[in-house]
């Protein structure tokens, strides 16, 4: 009698523990629900984040500079790009600082290897005028004083 006991004892332990599982279970379904569904959700600690003022951003200016002195290196032009706008920037905290870009570049009348491209002006003549669309990855750990061109695509 008293095995039999103990026994209803343990089923009803494991009863109510199983009812608190699933009611804590619902309540943080939800709390998801809640702030998935919510307009101003907490973004995601390390994933990319929109840069809203790309030209008064320093460290994405710097990371595309450097994106755009290595597209020049690799070149074949005799003429220096830059860019004409950023459609696109975005800004991602990994060991370092990943800058996914995506630029409009164009070529100007300075003859390779250009010191200020700024004051370079570009190509207005339409057979010597080229605009090119590019996606650039820089990774910069700036602490360390590194920089790093981790991808670079154009069309």
């Amino acid at each position: 009698m008293a095995a039999a006991a103990a026994g209803g004892a343990a089923e009803r332990a494991a009863m109510a523990g199983a009812r608190g599982l699933l009611a804590l279970l619902a309540a943080a379904l939800m709390f998801a629900g809640a702030v998935l569904g919510a307009e101003d959700r907490p973004r995601l600690v390390g994933a990319p984040i929109d840069v809203d003022d790309a030209d008064n951003d320093e460290g994405l200016q710097r990371a595309l500079q450097f994106a755009v002195a290595e597209y020049n290196k690799a070149s074949n032009d005799m003429y220096s790009s830059r860019v004409v706008r950023v459609i696109s920037a975005k800004r991602q905290i990994v060991s370092g600082i990943k800058y996914i870009m995506k630029v409009e570049i164009a070529r100007t009348t300075c003859p390779k290897p250009a010191t200020d491209l700024q004051s370079c002006a570009f190509h207005d003549a339409p057979q010597m005028a080229k605009h090119t669309i590019c996606n650039f990855v820089v990774y910069t750990i700036p602490w360390l004083n590194q920089i790093k061109l981790l991808d670079s695509s154009c069309q």
